[in-house]
């Protein structure tokens, strides 16, 4: 796989956006009351400091489709991608292949790199003798429960 030009303007400079985050832990089970001083422990959290490791070397992509929905990408969803990462398997790749832009999973198939969807119609895409250009590595995926 080769790293061609950046196929899309990287994200836009930072801007510090600091927002209020609670030092509660969300669970999935219940396990007791939080202390009520908790909310008073005054805590911000920047998205950009936490998900964008390499500003200039960073873009969005917007996913489509349904192959992906196995590892948790959903139509719509965004996508924080990061080309300064050098792509090992099991990494979640954005790449162009036969004119396509496709997000899937580097992953060995049969013994050999391919590109690999999580949905059973989508076979596994192979890269030995294609001319696959990688534009990054999925760092992170937004997924909006309210559109």
């Amino acid at each position: 796989m080769s790293l061609p030009p950046s196929p899309v303007a990287p994200a836009l400079p930072l801007t510090p956006q600091p927002l209020p985050y609670s030092s509660l832990q969300g669970r999935a089970g219940f396990s007791g009351f939080p202390s009520p001083a908790q909310d008073y422990e005054p805590r911000t959290l920047d998205l950009n400091t936490r998900l964008i490791k390499n500003p200039t070397q960073t873009f969005y992509l917007s996913a489509a489709g349904d192959s992906m929905e196995g590892w948790g990408i959903f139509e719509g969803d965004l996508l924080v991608v990061d080309r300064s990462i050098k792509p090992r398997l099991g990494h979640i790749l954005v790449a162009m292949l036969d004119d396509e832009v496709l997000i899937k999973r580097y992953a060995l198939y049969r013994g050999t790199p391919h590109l690999c969807s999580a949905h059973p119609h989508y076979p596994p895409l192979p890269l030995e003798d294609t001319d696959c250009q990688l534009w990054g590595v999925v760092r992170a995926v937004i997924h909006e429960y309210l559109r």
